[in-house]
């Protein structure tokens, strides 16, 4: 009995030991905490329960477990789902492409000395820092098939966001103007981690400019690109407002991808049980594609993402 009064007696004198040592960083921490325990957790699991219930504004007495019958319906029954989901691969995996590629010229460009490069860079975060939902009208008056400047200039009468062969590349090309400010800081920021002693022995060797992006800048690069790419995969899987501003996901479900399916059944519809059973599948398929895309990644050499 002693002995275990000893144990309970040290066990309560190190806990108070490291709270004395280490309670202000953990008050520090707990607003954040608090934080994402109400804004993030609890949606997170709420919307968890009301995936497995038929709850539903528009009609009386609803909200009954009904259990795996939400994704059932949308995974057998609803001929749009699979199609909506289709979109949504296309556009994170085209937009964050499109980002990528324009994103190392860009940078390479702004990492050279450049007469008032300090402005250059500034007004490349133009379009990151304005809001979305700001850029997106203005691209949807830019499109506008009678009054915008792109049909103006081009002399042509186009419905851009109408018609199903050009409002891909529409919707695509404002993704790519809004995230590319992103993906050319990333770029930027790993370009100045190079040492410039590597390219001097480089050219002292007799190497090209193009022999020296192969083998040291792009080498160089690639562990920033790899997180930096990730990171844009989230983002652009959770970008409701641009299409949402453009096109509303039409014309028909044209262009819906699964956040604006969510919104769709959750708050046109009221269909809160279905609304988030879209949004626990949209989760999981997110999950899926991140560790697919960490695992290619480790398989050609990644190791440090």
């Amino acid at each position: 009995m002693k002995k275990a009064s000893g144990n309970a007696i040290g066990v309560n004198y190190k806990m108070e030991s490291f709270w004395h040592k280490n309670k202000v960083p953990y008050l520090f921490l707990l607003p954040t905490v608090l934080y994402l325990i109400i804004f993030q957790l609890y949606p997170l699991l709420e919307s968890l329960r009301l995936s497995f219930t038929n709850l539903s504004l528009l009609i009386p007495g609803s909200g009954k477990f009904v259990w795996l019958d939400n994704y059932k319906k949308l995974l057998v029954q609803d001929k749009d789902f699979w199609n909506i989901l289709f979109n949504t691969f296309f556009w994170v995996i085209a937009s964050t492409v499109l980002q990528y590629l324009l994103s190392i010229p860009a940078a390479l460009v702004l990492n050279q000395k450049l007469k008032l490069r300090p402005l250059w860079r500034g007004l490349t975060m133009v379009p990151w820092v304005t809001p979305t939902v700001i850029m997106g009208l203005i691209w949807k008056w830019m499109y506008d098939g009678d009054y915008g400047l792109i049909n103006y200039y081009l002399n042509t009468h186009i419905s851009w966001l109408g018609s199903e062969w050009t409002v891909w590349p529409s919707l695509l090309l404002s993704s790519t103007w809004k995230g590319l400010p992103y993906a050319i800081i990333m770029v930027l920021a790993g370009l100045q981690g190079i040492p410039g002693s590597l390219y001097e022995a480089a050219y002292i060797d007799g190497s090209s400019d193009f022999q020296a992006f192969r083998k040291i800048t792009m080498p160089m690069l690639k562990p920033v690109l790899m997180v930096s790419v990730m990171i844009s995969i989230v983002m652009t899987w959770t970008k409701f407002e641009m299409i949402w501003v453009l096109t509303a996901g039409g014309p028909g479900v044209k262009t819906s991808i699964l956040p604006t399916y969510i919104y769709t059944k959750a708050f046109q519809y009221f269909d809160f049980g279905e609304g988030s059973a879209v949004a626990v599948l949209a989760m999981i398929m997110m999950m899926i594609f991140i560790m697919i895309y960490v695992k290619a990644v480790k398989k050609i050499g990644g190791d440090d993402i």
